[in-house]
């Protein structure tokens, strides 16, 4: 009977692949931000690049259907001048045996305002490919002409947007910020041929928006709060997030994500640029009886150039036959 429900779990996880959410979720999503919002880049005032390794619903997968999901993204982004940034993010999203990889490049104008609040708005666009290892199903009924029998592969433009605003403090909080965007906005068809004729895969608009601040509870103690709500054109996903940072290197608290998990964070600060983060996922779907939760790990560094200013030589004095 379990071995029943996990085929048809990972079914209708590969239906909904194609026609519901596309964009891989993280519960570290407060130092992800750019894989969420283009408008976040360059915001930071330093080159910084962050990587997350997640691997969701460990155990949840087999032989025959392949892997539990596994995602990596990595980010780099970084002002230009006082106004502009640029920065990519990569994502590979590998589910059973269907691997994801979306590329974007982003830039953003930002202005600020004479009371330190600053308003970002960014434009991404690249592609999204989308594989399928036809060549690893193991059919029960062989022969459905819509289901691929070798490794195919499909490639479609996409374009994302965002608006990003912070602000150093509010009421009683500090680093204020909130961002709203919306990835896939052309929602690209991904084409792949299959035994009768071709299969597509339309990417949907996902909507996104964002909020968080740190409210100092004494000199070496501070509440974070952050909120991340989710909206694919068929369902709303927030999630509630509250981390205390002591010291300002260690950091720990909870998320809470509608419908999916309960997750625990941690993280440190070896310094004000380099910091590492985990999360463990409690699964509280039904997917809990064949899960044994989700982990996250996150690496994020940022650096600015030192740029030597050019050495000033003094004028060499040259004889000239006019002046002789």
């Amino acid at each position: 009977m379990k071995k029943i429900l996990l085929i048809s779990s990972f079914a209708f996880l590969f239906v909904n692949i194609s026609k519901a959410q596309q964009d891989a979720q993280y519960s570290q999503f407060m130092f992800n931000k750019l894989a969420y919002n283009s408008g976040f880049t360059g915001t930071e005032d330093k080159i910084c690049v962050t990587g997350l390794f997640r691997s969701q619903w460990m155990g949840f997968g087999t032989s025959s259907l392949g892997e539990s999901p596994q995602t990596f993204v990595g980010t780099i982004h970084s002002p230009m001048g006082q106004h502009f940034g640029v920065g990519m993010s990569i994502l590979n999203d590998k589910i059973g045996f269907t691997n994801n990889l979306n590329a974007i490049l982003s830039l953003s104008y930002r202005y600020t305002f004479s009371n330190s609040s600053m308003l970002s708005v960014g434009l991404g666009g690249g592609f999204y490919q989308q594989s399928v290892a036809g060549s690893k199903f193991k059919f029960i009924d062989p022969g459905d002409p819509k289901i691929p029998t070798s490794d195919v592969t499909g490639l479609t433009p996409d374009f994302s947007f965002g608006l990003y605003y912070t602000k150093p403090s509010i009421w009683k909080f500090d680093d204020f910020y909130a961002g709203l965007s919306a990835t896939h906005l052309t929602q690209g068809k991904v084409a792949y041929n299959v035994p009768s004729g071709t299969v597509e895969t339309q990417l949907r608009l996902h909507y996104y928006f964002m909020t968080g601040a740190s409210y100092a509870l004494s000199s070496s103690l501070a509440l974070e709060p952050n909120i991340l709500i989710k909206y694919d054109m068929a369902k709303i996903t927030t999630d509630i997030n509250v981390m205390a940072m002591y010291n300002n290197k260690i950091r720990g608290g909870l998320t809470y994500r509608t419908i999916d998990a309960i997750a625990i964070l941690a993280g440190y600060k070896f310094t004000p640029n380099l910091q590492v983060g985990m999360s463990y996922d409690i699964t509280t779907s039904k997917i809990r009886d064949f899960s044994n939760g989700s982990v996250e790990v996150m690496l994020k560094y940022c650096f600015m150039p030192k740029i030597k200013p050019p050495v000033e030589r003094p004028p060499i004095p040259r004889l000239t036959p006019r002046f002789l």
